[in-house]
């Protein structure tokens, strides 16, 4: 904010916004608009005791790309890292986790079973349950 007394100079020549109105055109909600005021993100300027408003500017100097051309090189090469071949150890210890998967899965198919066979099988298992003395 400007000291008091203190007059801009392009407050005459640019329009200046209310606090909802710049959260409407920044598509935010104004207490983030406050938020980006009081964190110094964001000029504003106290028009009488109570208003403030914000420079069309500022408003617009806000926006910015979210990736800088620099970004976008440092996540290709970041990427093109990722895609170095693996080892012939890393491959042994890929296979081997894949055959131990399916030796797992052998043991818990429950596919052959119908909806009805499980409905059956857990019925027997709670009238055995039954049978049981409590301890």
């Amino acid at each position: 904010m400007n000291p008091p007394g203190v007059v801009h100079p392009a407050a005459q020549d640019e329009p200046f916004y209310s606090v909802a109105e710049a959260a409407l055109v920044l598509g935010v909600s104004p207490s983030t608009v406050w938020r980006w005021i009081d964190a110094g993100k964001l000029p504003a300027y106290r028009v009488g005791p109570k208003n403030i408003r914000i420079r069309r500017g500022d408003l617009h100097a806000t926006i910015r790309p979210a990736r800088t051309g620099a970004e976008e090189v440092s996540t290709m090469a970041t990427e093109q890292l990722d895609r170095t071949p693996p080892t012939a150890a890393e491959l042994a210890r890929r296979h081997a986790l894949v055959q131990e998967i399916l030796e797992l899965r052998k043991q818990l198919v429950i596919s052959p079973l119908t909806s009805a066979d499980l409905v059956r099988k857990v019925r027997q298992e709670e009238r055995r349950s039954y049978g049981k003395p409590r301890a």
